[in-house]
């Protein structure tokens, strides 16, 4: 926006000889009233940045040949003309120094009965005012002063002379003060006492040498620096911190071997932690959390080759794994469902059992009867597991009989003497049961 500004500046100045007030006012475009609005994005912000930028030389451009035309004014006795323009000028850009010396040189005269002579007493009184001030020794004042008046008066070959002979001495005690930080080896103030010296005297004998061979030290020192914190957090364990930094120092000495040097130092045990942990955690089984480490060596500079040897052995295990895993889950419902068909088969004998039981319970009494009158029969022999059930049932009735339960007690007896007709202790538990019948216990 100052681009603009200074564009219709331009065409203002141009048109101030030729225009009333009034139009010259109507081209004047007030900066302080002229913004950019919000930016939205970064992608904007850069934007306007490289316009800026690229604008900036042109603004600057066009603002001296405003101020051109100041002058021009400055020197016909148009002081409100110059004073108009060199406002303007400032609004766009307040740290032109030439446009605030010719605006106060403007204001000073304005409304002189006689311009001309006016003007030549200003620059007469400015000269004499930086001659005591130098015969004083306040040098900065003095150049001031000299500057002034070759701003006013480019031909005043005497103000130049004693502006040139200020700038020399006063570039002068700046290399000295600067020469004084250098021995105390305070290389930043050194050389902010010898680039002013330089603004002032470019051509100052061994001046750009000194600035060379101090900002060389001083970026030496700062790399030192940089390189001694890099050192104390690789001893501190913060590896990624220190390789930060000396990729900041070799941004600035690519070929500084030794900091190459600590870099794959520190490169290469940073990818041996990462392989050794990776390593634990495959023997671990973490197989994931392992290929991770090995990731992470390769961009310490670990070998590609030899990275990928152990990712692809850990993914063959992570495989191997599914497939064991799978395998098992099947073993597993193969074990479930025969579970569950033994249940179904037990549920079934169960079952078989309990009716046989009322069966039997009722004609117990004449079984009972036929046992003491009939001889008994041949029997076959009773199997382990027929015996093992009879003792099962057997016990149960006596849980039921310790119940009180003689009705439920003497069916799982008669089951008992099913499964084992030896079974002499059944035996014994249905004839109390009849004892209890007879009496009239129940």
């Amino acid at each position: 926006m100052a681009f603009v500004a200074a564009f219709f500046l331009l065409i203002s100045s141009a048109l101030y000889a030729q225009d009333s007030d009034k139009k010259m006012d109507a081209l004047f475009l007030n900066l302080s009233q002229v913004t950019l609005g919000p930016v939205s994005s970064n992608e904007e912000k850069k934007a306007i940045d490289t316009v800026d930028l690229e604008q900036s030389q042109i603004t600057r451009a066009m603002l001296k040949e405003v101020y051109r035309s100041a002058y021009d004014l400055y020197k016909k006795g148009d002081f409100a003309g110059a004073k108009r323009l060199t406002a303007q000028i400032l609004t766009i850009d307040p740290d032109y120094q030439d446009a605030q010396i010719l605006q106060d040189a403007a204001i000073n005269l304005k409304g002189s009965p006689r311009p001309l002579f006016a003007e030549h007493k200003l620059s007469v009184d400015k000269f004499d005012e930086g001659m005591e001030f130098y015969r004083e020794g306040r040098l900065v004042e003095a150049e001031n002063r000299f500057k002034e008046v070759v701003q006013l008066s480019p031909y005043n070959i005497k103000a130049k002379f004693w502006l040139k002979k200020c700038r020399f001495k006063l570039a002068h005690e700046h290399f000295v003060r600067g020469r004084i930080f250098y021995q105390k080896r305070q290389y930043k103030e050194a050389l902010d006492q010898w680039y002013s010296a330089l603004v002032l005297n470019p051509r100052y004998p061994h001046l750009q040498e000194a600035i060379q061979r101090v900002e060389m030290q001083q970026k030496n020192r700062d790399m030192n620096k940089k390189l001694e914190a890099a050192l104390t957090l690789y001893g501190e364990g913060q590896t990624d911190e220190a390789l930060k930094i000396l990729d900041q120092i070799l941004s600035y000495e690519p070929s500084n071997g030794k900091v190459r040097s600590l870099m794959g130092q520190i490169r290469s045990e940073m990818a041996n932690q990462h392989v050794v942990a990776g390593r634990d955690l495959y023997r671990q089984g973490h197989f994931n959390q392992a290929i991770a480490q090995w990731k992470q060596a390769t961009d310490y500079g670990y070998d590609t080759e030899s990275a990928d040897q152990l990712i692809a052995q850990a993914k063959d295990a992570i495989v191997k794994r599914h497939q064991e895993l799978k395998a098992e889950e099947k073993s597993a419902l193969k074990r479930r469902q025969e579970a569950i068909a033994a249940a179904k088969k037990r549920a079934e004998r169960k079952k078989e059992k309990e009716k046989a039981a009322q069966t039997a319970s009722v004609s117990a009494s004449s079984q009972t009867a036929q046992t003491s009158s009939t001889p008994p029969l041949q029997t076959a022999a009773v199997s382990e597991e027929d015996k093992k059930a009879s003792k099962q049932h057997y016990l149960l009735g006596v849980q039921y009989y310790m119940q009180h339960n003689y009705e439920q007690a003497k069916n799982e007896w008669i089951l008992a003497k099913k499964y084992d007709p030896e079974n002499s202790d059944a035996a014994a538990g249905l004839e109390k049961i009849d004892q209890i019948y007879n009496k009239g216990g129940l």
